[in-house]
């Protein structure tokens, strides 16, 4: 999970006409700011392809709580292993629960930003968004660690 953070979530396409609106805003504030200045983007006319992960800022901010979560979750996995209780046939109850707690909030904030994109607001006209192979990777790996986690805590409280 925590790998295909840093790999593309999202493919951040500009288009012709969005790269002309740029160029007007651009000319149209920075000019009269900057009047030595010419114009940055230096007469793109697009479309310009980008690729953003999810802790990009241009992705937002509140993508790093995946990062956080899956930090954590990795923290517990390592205490269970530490002290025996992964090797458990019915684990003891805080830490099947918790997995299973911090799986969950790990699968709702990865189905978040797989369908929440960044730049939700503005026109397709000028730019389109797309998901990038991190984001299919990182729900797959949010769902296969909601089902371990899921599997784990029933197969602690069948009895045996």
């Amino acid at each position: 999970m925590i790998v295909s953070l840093v790999l593309s979530w999202y493919r951040v396409t500009i288009t012709a006409a969005g790269m002309q609106f740029y160029q007007s805003i651009e000319r149209a504030l920075f000019s009269r700011l900057f009047p030595g200045a010419g114009s940055e983007l230096g007469g793109l006319t697009g479309p310009i392809t980008l690729s953003v992960s999810a802790l990009d800022k241009e992705a937002g901010g509140w993508r790093w709580a995946i990062l956080v979560v899956s930090a954590v979750l990795l923290l517990e996995i390592l205490v269970a292993l530490s002290t025996g209780v992964a090797q458990q046939a019915s684990p003891t109850w805080p830490h099947a629960s918790i997995l299973l707690v911090l799986t969950l909030v790990n699968l709702i904030l990865v189905a978040a930003a797989f369908f929440v994109r960044p730049y939700g607001g503005t026109s397709s006209l000028y730019i389109s968004v797309s998901n990038g192979i991190g984001s299919y990777l990182g729900l797959v790996a949010a769902l296969a660690a909601f089902g371990g986690g899921l599997a784990r805590l029933l197969k602690g409280s069948s009895p045996s």
